[in-house]
């Protein structure tokens, strides 16, 4: 049965959160990929479909085109989405913030670490 995307959003977090912390940059942005697709695809009803990804409303993992540099921190990448970044270290860490600044997820990577700031 479907459910609200604010639901999804909050299933996703979870699962990002319980699931084993990943070790690099590109390990991070696949456990994200993995995890939000394998909740969308349970939760959303919406078949994946990244070409309609403005109207469909399901939700998306990052892509490269939404990518920016983070100046102060070269290892970072940072994915601007509608309403919130991601942030992905060097080091497999993970933070999600809302557009104000405020954390909905600070993961850390697999040698323990946060994302610096």
């Amino acid at each position: 049965m479907p459910t609200s995307k604010r639901e999804r959003f909050s299933r996703f977090i979870k699962e990002l959160q319980d699931a084993p912390p990943a070790d690099s940059a590109s390990g991070a942005l696949d456990l994200l990929t993995k995890t939000l697709n394998a909740v969308e695809d349970r939760y959303s009803g919406v078949p994946a479909r990244p070409d309609l990804w403005q109207n469909d409303g399901r939700m998306y993992p990052p892509q490269e085109d939404s990518r920016r540099k983070v100046e102060m921190f070269p290892g970072q990448r940072r994915y601007r989405s509608k309403g919130h970044n991601t942030w992905i270290d060097g080091n497999g860490a993970i933070r999600i913030t809302l557009l104000n600044g405020a954390f909905v997820l600070d993961k850390p990577g697999a040698d323990g670490k946060r994302l610096r700031s």
